[in-house]
């Protein structure tokens, strides 16, 4: 196989997964097995970290719960292993309890973060 014909055969791949939407995907996983590699590698630190405060489980819950929302798998896959956070998201009633938000007819199709930015937006107007 000569030079050209080879990295025609590359370029048609590329763009053969990026056209299937499988090419970020591919990425996305890459970068998670090289996070667990990097985390398996430093386990031994991570294991005398304590663990992160409430506020902030409750803040990557949000984050997590914003990027499935806006469908942004591959950023959710890598953020839920560097964060360390369980499979299962914390369940949405118990945010909203901890937050101190109420759900309404309109907030309750879209992420929290939603429902905390316009929270802002209706106090800053009063």
């Amino acid at each position: 196989m000569n030079m050209a014909t080879e990295k025609d055969l590359i370029n048609a791949v590329r763009e053969s997964l990026r056209a299937d939407g499988d090419l970020g995907r591919i990425k996305a996983e890459m970068r998670k097995e090289v996070i667990k590699l990097l985390d398996n590698s430093n386990k031994g630190n991570k294991a005398k970290l304590p663990k992160p405060p409430l506020d902030i489980i409750f803040l990557n819950e949000l984050i997590r719960e914003y990027l499935d929302w806006m469908g942004y798998v591959y950023s959710s896959t890598v953020f839920i292993s560097e964060c360390d956070l369980p499979k299962q998201p914390l369940d949405r009633s118990l945010l909203l309890q901890n937050l101190g938000l109420n759900e309404s007819e309109s907030s309750e199709n879209l992420p929290l973060l939603c429902s905390i930015v316009e929270t802002f937006k209706s106090l800053k107007n009063t």
